[in-house]
């Protein structure tokens, strides 16, 4: 079967295994995880890990061989890096948004390193081996704290704390109850993610035939298992809009190929009705899903943040990724129950437009749009012939789905992934425009193995 494989420099000479394969699983790993790390080590270490773990990346990417195509470069996500960036001329915060460039471009570069390093199945895998390691590490920790520690763990760096607020508590130990459990991530909402990517990475490796079913049963069983205990709304949805596209995907096989434009005009069009009666119907969607009518209280979190941009339309305060509280602006903004502060604005979009003005949100939105319509393309073209087009399309409706919630998209783990399946349908993209045969891309930029 063929397979539509992006490595856009040459493999490593010689018999030697390349090294690629796991950098891509511990990049994942220190993204997709960091506040475990975090909370095991602290801040500044932290930051120590992740510069060396970037400058790894880079030098074995170079002395592999591997090569990064300008046009492959995705030009959107770049641009919103770039503005970023340059947003510490006109930020209200400088020093604390010239830090937080550099982590979005380290991100930024991560992701474009690991499209142009690896091949889509060998990204798959090593995002589905890092999201998997993080769910048993979650479900051990959890454990852990429930039948041996038998009191709610702090992070290591908070021991000569006072007091703790709750909402710092790394993990409650509430898995024998039933949850909600926070995992080593700390926060039942990205845990819940991170199953939820996981059980996608698992499916499609299964459908590619690269997965025992024996391995399939395990993996689903500690994904669903996460979901349950996690309880998070957000990621409920995202699982059962996943879920359908899924299910569209696998009858659009069935259906004539000259009839296909029609269905799926049919179930973009229902997809699209479905969001607007949620939208007019939230709080009984809500309700539906247990949480309150102001979805938690984000709607307070938007209005206030909205207000904030009002004063700065265009540009935005300027770039700062997670708010930090000892920022006058930020500890008193939005209060938890608890006294701390809220440390974003749990909409990825909202974040973009109070952060980097209507100039960022614009982009921000682009990249959404253009995401998803290239790799659904992409998914549709090659439907009957590769199984791995799939994850792409999934990821990115995943990630779509759960911005409107949460500002994730725009930081860490997932911004890494927007730029590596941006970057590698760029890759595609070019190969395809070049030649007839848009199965030679591997032969094209990179020698096999």
């Amino acid at each position: 079967m063929p397979a539509v494989e992006a490595r856009s420099g040459a493999a490593f000479a010689g018999n030697r295994r390349s090294l690629m394969p796991a950098l891509g699983t511990w990049t994942f790993i220190v993204t997709f995880s960091g506040q475990g790390l975090r909370n095991v080590v602290g801040w500044w270490a932290f930051g120590v890990i992740a510069a060396i773990s970037g400058v790894v990346l880079f030098v074995v990417f170079m002395r592999e061989g591997h090569r990064v195509p300008l046009r492959a470069l995705p030009p959107v996500a770049s641009a919103y890096t770039i503005l970023c960036m340059a947003s510490v001329i006109w930020s209200h915060y400088p020093r604390e948004t010239i830090l937080a460039g550099l982590l979005m471009a380290a991100t930024t570069a991560a992701g474009i390193l690991l499209a142009c390093g690896l091949s889509l199945r060998e990204l798959t895998d090593a995002l589905s081996r890092a999201l998997e390691t993080t769910l048993v590490l979650s479900l051990l920790l959890e454990l852990y704290v429930a039948l041996v520690l038998r009191h709610p763990l702090i992070p290591v760096y908070m021991d000569d704390w006072g007091d703790v607020p709750p909402s710092y508590i790394w993990v409650e130990g509430k898995i024998l109850q039933g949850g909600p459990i926070q995992g080593v991530v700390g926060n039942r909402n990205p845990l819940a993610f991170i199953a939820l990517l996981t059980l996608l990475c698992v499916a499609v490796r299964w459908r590619d035939h690269r997965l025992r079913f024996i391995s399939l049963m395990l993996w689903t069983a500690l994904s669903v298992a996460t979901l349950a205990l996690t309880d998070s709304a957000t990621v409920i949805v995202a699982a059962a809009v996943c879920g359908a596209v899924m299910i569209v995907l696998w009858l659009l096989r069935h259906v004539p190929v000259d009839q296909r434009p029609t269905v799926i005009v049919a179930a973009s069009t229902a997809g699209v009705a479905l969001v607007a009666f949620a939208v007019g119907r939230h709080s009984q969607v809500a309700a539906l899903l247990g949480r309150s009518p102001d979805m938690t209280g984000r709607w307070e979190i938007w209005q206030k943040v909205l207000d904030l941009w009002e004063q700065h339309t265009f540009l935005g305060w300027g770039w700062i990724m997670y708010w930090v509280p000892w920022i006058p602006m930020f500890s008193t903004l939005v209060i938890r129950p608890d006294g701390t502060p809220t440390l974003s604005a749990h909409n990825a979009y909202i974040e973009a437009l109070f952060q980097t003005g209507v100039v960022g949100a614009s982009l921000v939105v682009v990249l959404a749009v253009l995401l998803v319509f290239r790799s659904f393309r992409l998914a549709v073209r090659y439907l009957d012939s590769d199984a791995s087009v799939l994850l792409p399309a999934l990821l990115i409706t995943a990630m779509v789905v759960q911005s409107m919630t949460e500002s994730r998209l725009l930081s860490e783990g997932n911004w890494v992934t927007v730029c590596a399946l941006g970057t590698w349908l760029g890759l595609h993209r070019m190969v395809e425009r070049e030649h007839d045969d848009p199965w030679a891309l591997e032969e094209t930029v990179s020698q096999p193995r």
